[in-house]
């Protein structure tokens, strides 16, 4: 006589593991999609350019818009999407140009706009990690407050500096530290280990409640975004000559950026030089299009919701080929009622 096992029901079926050489496989497949369009995108500028436009302006708004894409990469992997980093750095600027123009020494002025920044973010995070509010919610009144205050001091105009322009060594420091930053933090954030003790997923229908892990995740997330985007506003101010309260389009080519680059608003990971090749990919097409006389709103506006509606769909693929980050914890058998 044959005994058959009962068959396995839904909540007794092992939890899917995840695929980790598969996972980074295909990021660094969709970044060397990336990488080939960046390559098409310079050879295009450099035709209508004769080679005029690799200059002191395209490097320059490759590290400030990268600096700033990087901040909200930051807040993104650890779990806590910051919608603040635009106003950030147009606080940023505002209070670095106006401490510069009360004859403030400008590394002072800078550190001290970028001291408040973090603080400000600090405070955000905090509501965010004892509340276990969404990020984006808390964030967007982060983001009202800090264009408010920059509105407020700047009077509505812009605040020029002093001494005009930052010299030409710096465009090449700001990128230097994107490029380098970047990169770094993109292999900091391959490591599941770094991923697990910083993001914290809430369930569908979790009620709110207080973890540690989300607490440090939602501080990190928030400070480390905020100092990134207080550098950002303070190299765009030294490339403008001035600072202006206005965010323009910034805050939507930083969110572009990110989303193009790889890196997942599902799961929240992301590859190795994804931020790097997407910031050169927009900034190269936007550089094509202004070449090409385009109107601002198809230089701008256009090309950046784009690259964000198809990178929601290549995170949606990167997500299916790589898996789960972590099985449940206890999906391996039947759950207590």
């Amino acid at each position: 006589m044959v005994i058959m096992a009962p068959p396995v029901t839904g909540p007794d079926l092992p939890p899917p593991s995840p695929r980790r050489t598969a996972a980074l496989l295909s990021h660094l497949g969709w970044e060397a999609i990336l990488l080939v369009l960046v390559a098409i995108a310079a050879l295009v500028v450099g035709v209508q350019s004769d080679g005029d436009a690799f200059g002191h302006g395209l490097w320059m708004s490759l590290a400030t818009i990268g600096l700033l894409a990087s901040g909200f990469a930051f807040s993104l992997r650890t779990g806590n999407p910051n919608l603040a980093v635009g106003a950030l750095a147009a606080l940023a600027g505002v209070v670095y140009a106006k401490l510069a123009q009360q004859d403030w020494p400008g590394l002072l002025a800078a550190v001290t706009a970028v001291v408040i920044v973090v603080l400000f973010s600090l405070i955000l995070g905090v509501l965010t990690g004892l509340t276990s509010a969404p990020a984006w919610a808390v964030s967007l009144g982060g983001l009202a407050v800090a264009q408010s205050v920059a509105l407020g001091l700047a009077d509505s105009r812009g605040l020029p500096l002093p001494d005009g322009p930052h010299a030409e060594w710096a465009v090449w420091a700001w990128a230097a530290l994107f490029v380098l930053g970047t990169l770094a933090g993109g292999a900091v954030f391959l490591s599941g280990g770094v991923r697990r003790a910083l993001t914290v997923t809430r369930p569908d229908g979790e009620v709110p409640r207080f973890q540690a892990k989300r607490l440090l995740g939602a501080v990190l997330g928030f400070a480390g975004s905020g100092l990134l985007a207080a550098v950002s506003g303070i190299a765009l101010a030294g490339q403008l000559g001035g600072a202006f309260a206005t965010t323009g389009d910034r805050m939507v080519i930083a969110v572009a950026v990110v989303v193009l680059g790889g890196v997942s608003v599902y799961t929240y990971r992301g590859g190795l030089a994804g931020t790097l090749l997407a910031t050169a990919l927009l900034v190269l097409v936007n550089f094509a299009l202004n070449l090409a006389d385009a109107p601002s709103w198809l230089a701008f506006t256009l090309p950046a919701g784009v690259a964000i509606m198809i990178g929601v769909a290549v995170g949606w693929v990167l997500d299916k080929i790589a898996g789960p980050e972590l099985p449940d914890q206890g999906a391996g058998g039947p759950q207590a009622p």
